[in-house]
């Protein structure tokens, strides 16, 4: 599947006339356009979090209408028009509304750039196999395609019978150090026929570990002593090629190649969304979803 096929899938970018239409050149102005906005979102995330923590109406109002600019650029387009709705009613009196918004927003748009980020990286490295599949004597090895992006959030909390027997019996083991997000995932699964299993730290996961094995790894990636990444190498070291799907807070591009060259095939974004850890869950379990794992389980992420 190449890059265009795995933006198009991205809902929240309105691009589905204008991106086919594209030259080879165009294209990668636009995948610039995307990894400028990749890069400089977690310093528009603090910025405007600053002034909302300030209460300076103006300033939130210049950083929003800042923020609509740039989501316009990339082709976020209804993203883009809310944004600016909310800033240009922003008043005293509304104040506790905007910051409600706010802070949907930068969840909304941090699963975008790490949505982006899978999309710009596993197309380059599906190209990359689809070459070397091309060259002389060299091996077909091109990766299946992953399930398609998940649906609309009310469709993820209702899987289908065919999902639901796909699911069935599946075991998952959840690692995060903050025993609250280890509950909102798992009332977030509550009508997934999945078992949910939860340990607080790196060790206990490795216990759990001697005794079953998992369909299913869920790795917060900031935790003390032993972090998500380590962890996750310590599972690759094991030979286990089960999936991983990576909790974090931070969407800094670093962290995120880090995580995907540990094994990681997804993101679950803190603070965690009920609505979005299904669909995350499923097409993670998809029989299609091996690319990651199966290309990156002996790099290591420090590299």
């Amino acid at each position: 599947m190449s890059i265009k096929e795995r933006l198009l899938e991205l809902e929240d970018l309105q691009i589905e006339q204008t991106l086919p239409q594209l030259t080879a050149q165009q294209l990668d102005d636009y995948v610039t356009s995307l990894n400028s906005f990749i890069d400089d979102f977690p310093g528009l995330e603090a910025e405007i979090k600053g002034a909302s923590v300030s209460k300076d109406i103006e300033t939130m109002r210049d950083k929003a209408l800042g923020l609509s600019d740039r989501l316009a650029e990339i082709g976020a387009d209804d993203i883009a028009a809310e944004c600016r709705k909310y800033a240009s009613s922003i008043s005293k009196d509304k104040l506790a509304r905007f910051e409600a918004y706010v802070s949907f927003l930068l969840a909304q748009l941090a699963a975008l750039s790490i949505d982006i980020q899978l999309a710009l990286f596993i197309g380059e490295e599906e190209e990359k196999e689809d070459d070397a599949s091309h060259a002389p004597d060299a091996e077909s090895s091109l990766a299946e395609e992953h399930e398609e992006h998940e649906e609309h959030a009310a469709e993820m909390l209702k899987p289908d019978e065919a999902t639901l027997e796909m699911l069935s019996g599946k075991y998952i083991l959840a690692v995060d150090d903050d025993p609250q997000c280890l509950d909102i995932f798992k009332m977030a699964m509550k009508d997934v026929p999945c078992k949910v299993v939860a340990v607080t730290s790196g060790a206990a996961a490795l216990e759990v570990l001697t005794t079953v094995i998992p369909d299913l790894f869920v790795f917060d990636i900031d935790m003390p002593q032993m972090n998500g990444l380590e962890l996750a190498q310590a599972v690759r070291d094991s030979g286990s090629k089960t999936p991983i799907v990576f909790i974090t807070g931070n969407v800094d591009k670093n962290i995120v190649m880090k995580a995907l060259k540990a094994g990681g095939s997804d993101f679950i974004y803190k603070p965690i969304n009920p609505l979005n850890v299904v669909g995350r869950i499923i097409k993670a379990l998809s029989p299609s979803n091996a690319f990651l794992s199966k290309t990156y389980k002996h790099k290591n992420p420090g590299q």
